[in-house]
This record gives C-alpha cells, structure tokens and sequence, in this order.
C-alpha cells in the first residue's frame, strides 16, 4: 500500500550509441569518480574517432523519474540537458591548460634549480677562497723571532757568548727579540727549545722541564718548554736551559719551534 518512486540518469553520447546512458555511474568506478568517468568518455571517444573533437558529437544528459501505486503508474516524467559535448570540450581544454600550467612550473622549477646550483657554487668558492684568505693571514701573522744570542752562564754569574766551556758551566740562556706583527692575533703562545747535542741527540731532563710535542704529524723531544704573551709589538724574551749532565766538546744546535712551525735556530761551541 505504499507509492513506489524510481529514477535513473545518465550521459548519452550519439558517437557511441547513447552509451554510457544508464551506466554512467559505474565509468566512475565504485566510489562514482567524475573524473574518472569523464576520462574514460574520452578514451571510448578516441577509439571510436581520433577526430570526434572536430565533429559536432550531439550529447545530453538524461534523467528519467516513475511513481506507481498498486500496480498503476501515475506518472513518468523525463527530462533532458544537451550540449554536454561543450561540456566535455571544454573539460578538455582545461585540461590542456592544466597540462601547459604544470610544464611552465616544471620548467621554472628547472630554473629555480640550476640558480640554486649556481649559487651552490658561489658559496663554495667564496667559502674556498675566505679559507685560502685565513691561511694568508694565518701565515702572515706567524711569529718571528731576530737576534738569537746563546750564552753560557757560569756558577759565579759571569756569562761567555756562543763559545763556552764546559767546566764550572751552570746553565744556558737564549735571548732572542720577537717582530713587531701587526697581523699576529694577541695570545699565548707555546715555545719549545730543542739543543741538539754534537751526536744528534737532544738535551733531554724531564726534572728539568723536558718533553714531547707532535710536529709536522710526528712526535719530537724538547729541551724547554716556556709560554710567551704576544701582543703585535716587538719584544725581547729569555729561555733558560740548567744543566744537568756533562756536555761534550762540539757544536751545539738550537732550534725554536711553536706548535706549528720552526721560528728560528742558532748554534753554540762547547771548547
């Protein structure tokens, strides 16, 4: 005893026989995806005519309602909307312009990536050429040392310069003069005081102060360690080596290092 109400709509398209009509919703899969549907509109189209674009394809849309009664139809009504083939030309063509739009952007993306690739390597070389610049400063502001003086000292106090003898012979002192730098950096700096004996050994006392540093990648053995404050000005400085052991006769080697590089040598005569 109750009405009964039925309708049903669909596409229909003249080229492909009014297909999809009543099917309509399943060329857009389960979940009746427009776009999906509308797609494979095309592709029916194209295979029925590549050149269907330049045809006038007459389609409509079409929607068809029922209601009965106890087995009487008391009315059917249809309804139709044509010119759905400007719909789908001009789904197409939007398309088409969606296709152009997302080219230009791959191409500006292209573009954006080798600006950052060029700017990528810009960086690189300022940063290459601001770290080949802090080695120049680096070795410019080096420390150097002039007037080298070895003395011996006695233990009544009195001192001989470069040539000594061993008896009664107390300590030796180094007196050197650094440069005035103006690109030194203002610190403390490690000195280390190798004396090289006539056999080619060093002078070597731990009581006394002796030790190791690494230099140039391998480990070496000082005579003297002492720290000196430099501040860009020119500046004398004294080292001071007691002895402690008989030293031979011969020539003695002094050398001067800091934790990188050698800053100066002299020599003394053990008569």
């Amino acid at each position: 005893g109750l009405l009964c109400l039925a309708d049903d709509s669909g596409l229909e398209i003249d080229l492909l026989n009014k297909y999809p009509g009543i099917y309509s919703a399943r060329w857009g899969g389960r979940h009746g995806d427009f776009n999906k549907a509308i797609k494979r509109v095309y592709r029916t189209l194209n295979k029925k005519n590549k050149n269907w674009k330049s045809r006038k394809v007459k389609a409509r849309f079409v929607c068809a309602l029922s209601i009965s009664y106890l087995n009487k139809q008391i009315a059917c009504v249809q309804g139709k909307v044509e010119g759905y083939r400007e719909l789908l030309i001009a789904q197409d063509e939007e398309i088409e312009k969606l296709k152009k739009l997302n080219e230009q952007l791959n191409e500006e993306n292209k573009e954006q990536k080798v600006e950052i690739n060029n700017l990528n390597s810009t960086i690189s070389t300022i940063n290459r050429s601001n770290k080949k610049l802090e080695k120049q400063i680096e070795a410019a502001g080096r420390l150097e040392i002039k007037d080298i003086q070895v003395k011996g000292v006695y233990r009544n106090g009195s001192e001989k310069l470069n040539s000594f003898k061993e008896r009664s012979l107390s300590k030796i002192n180094l007196e050197f003069t650094v440069l005035e730098n103006s690109l030194s950096k203002i610190q403390v700096i490690g000195i280390y005081l190798r004396i090289m004996k006539p056999s080619g050994q060093v002078l070597y006392d731990i009581s006394k102060g002796s030790g190791s540093f690494t230099y140039e990648k391998r480990e070496i053995f000082y005579s003297i360690k002492d720290e000196i404050l430099i501040d860009k000005s020119e500046m004398k400085y004294n080292l001071e080596y007691i002895k402690s052991e008989d030293l031979d006769k011969g020539t003695y080697k002094v050398i001067l290092y800091t934790n990188d590089y050698e800053i100066g040598r002299s020599e003394f005569i053990i008569k």
